[in-house]
């Protein structure tokens, strides 16, 4: 598992800044030290497995933002969306989905003067 520090560590401090906790919260929440996470937020250092896993689950994240970070993945606006489905049931989704085609389809098609 390739793992990068920096896109962790963003990942991670914005997560930690949405549900509104302080750094020492999310350390005992986690049951890591302070300085450990803090350094994770700093990109000083990588998280082992074991922490990897507990900031995915409790911050309910797909492991594909950070092992797999891509343009759009460091973007802010796309970190918000991402995190905010996550609080969304599937019918929500459902509309969610239907309206991301519905948008995507109008801007793809050719214009009438091409």
């Amino acid at each position: 598992m390739a793992l990068h520090p920096k896109q962790f560590g963003m990942v991670l401090k914005n997560a930690r800044m949405d549900k509104k906790l302080t750094q020492a919260e999310l350390a005992e929440k986690l049951d890591i030290s302070l300085s450990y996470l803090k350094d994770l937020e700093r990109f000083r250092n990588s998280p082992s497995y074991e922490v990897f896993e507990k900031v995915i689950r409790y911050f309910n994240l797909s492991a594909d933002t950070v092992i797999y970070p891509n343009q759009n993945q460091a973007d802010d606006t796309y970190q918000k969306i991402d995190r905010l489905l996550t609080r969304c049931d599937e019918g929500q989704l459902k509309v969610i989905l239907a309206t991301t085609e519905a948008l995507l389809s109008v801007s793809e098609k050719p214009s009438e003067s091409e």
